[in-house]
């Protein structure tokens, strides 16, 4: 799960901390919280990422007081720790060669004080702080689709700015805010040419923009009294699926890329709530979680709505789900084994296996 909480460790990692202290996991955006005690254990796993490949997955892991991004192969074999120390990595995405992961370290523990936008190979050599600068977070987002660049968000004083540099480091550019606003989870377009982005503030309560990825042209898509938030491009640029609360309870949607209809695909019930919505490689279909009652399960949807599936079924959390690059698999954290352990199954629920 990708989601900045302004000083604060990203709901992934919040979520599976407070599960390992009994303590029941916080709700997209702190929008609820649910109480289901989880059993500790001594290692907790967030956010799996696919190698562009599909042979590998990528996720951050606490099993000594501090996260780390390891990797592990996609059946399971040859965990790799790539970090190490007393900073905590987290924010991870491959890029687009699959040679290297780009990520945040950061310093504080719950609440962050500082951090910076690092890289390492997928073997774990030449770890390389990118981003420089006293103070602030700096959230990593993701590389461009042609690898050269990547953005991030760099949070001072609780307010966001987006920021675009080359993957090298070099070529530093802040695209946004304007004044008052504060602008966070910056997505690339599939083709390299836009970013979606969330802006809060002045201008804006909690709605979706886009902008050229020279931070020009920038357009307001959504427009309500709701938080709107979370963009996830369709793979054919066309479409952006979003996560927004204005029925009550945050659920999932999908409009066009450059603004108009809004469709809502999900529906909870009341004190319930979906997001973290992820299309399907063929742009055809949307999996997100779900909260069922006291839990976390994931879902999946015709992107052009219909008939919601759920495809986990245990009575624990299941969330953070991510599509392989075929589209025949997807990756999930669940803590059906008392800590959160990386899952994969195939795209119609079944085989389900714990590979981390």
């Amino acid at each position: 799960m990708r989601l900045p909480t302004r000083n604060q460790l990203p709901h992934a990692l919040v979520l599976v901390a407070l599960l390992a202290l009994g303590l029941g996991g916080a709700s997209a955006r702190g929008a609820g919280t649910t109480t289901r005690a989880a059993v500790a254990t001594s290692e907790d796993d967030a956010a799996p990422q696919w190698s562009p490949d599909g042979k590998h997955l990528a996720f951050s892991s606490r099993s000594s007081g501090h996260w780390q991004i390891y990797t592990v192969t996609s059946g399971g074999a040859s965990k790799h720790e790539l970090t190490h120390g007393s900073l905590d990595s987290i924010d991870l995405s491959w890029a687009p060669s699959g040679k290297q992961l780009g990520f945040s370290r950061v310093a504080g523990g719950q609440v962050i004080s500082v951090g910076h936008v690092y890289s390492v190979s997928s073997t774990g050599s030449g770890l390389r702080r990118l981003s420089s600068g006293g103070g602030g977070y700096d959230e990593f987002f993701g590389y461009s689709p042609d690898g050269t660049s990547l953005a991030f968000d760099r949070i001072s004083n609780g307010i966001g700015a987006i920021y675009t540099m080359n993957s090298s480091g070099s070529d530093l550019h802040r695209l946004t805010p304007s004044t008052g606003d504060d602008d966070y989870w910056g997505v690339w377009s599939p083709d390299g040419k836009k970013i979606a982005f969330d802006r809060t503030g002045a201008s804006a309560f909690g709605d979706i923009w886009t902008m050229d990825a020279d931070g020009s042209h920038q357009k307001r898509l959504t427009s309500s009294s709701a938080d709107d938030f979370g963009s996830a491009w369709s793979p054919d640029n066309k479409r952006i699926a979003f996560q927004s609360n204005r029925t009550g309870s945050y659920e999932i949607y999908v409009m066009p890329s450059g603004g108009g209809a809004q469709k809502q695909l999900s529906t909870s019930p009341k004190g319930e709530e979906a997001g973290e919505p992820r299309w399907s490689p063929d742009g055809t279909k949307i999996v997100y979680q779900k909260q069922v009652k006291d839990h976390y399960e994931i879902f999946v949807v015709s992107a052009s709505g219909g008939a919601e599936k759920q495809l986990t079924n245990v009575a624990y959390d299941n969330t953070d789900p991510s599509w392989s690059p075929d589209g025949k698999k997807i990756a999930f954290v669940s803590t059906r084994n008392g800590g959160a352990d990386v899952f994969v199954m195939n795209a119609d629920g079944s085989s389900q296996r714990k590979i981390s």
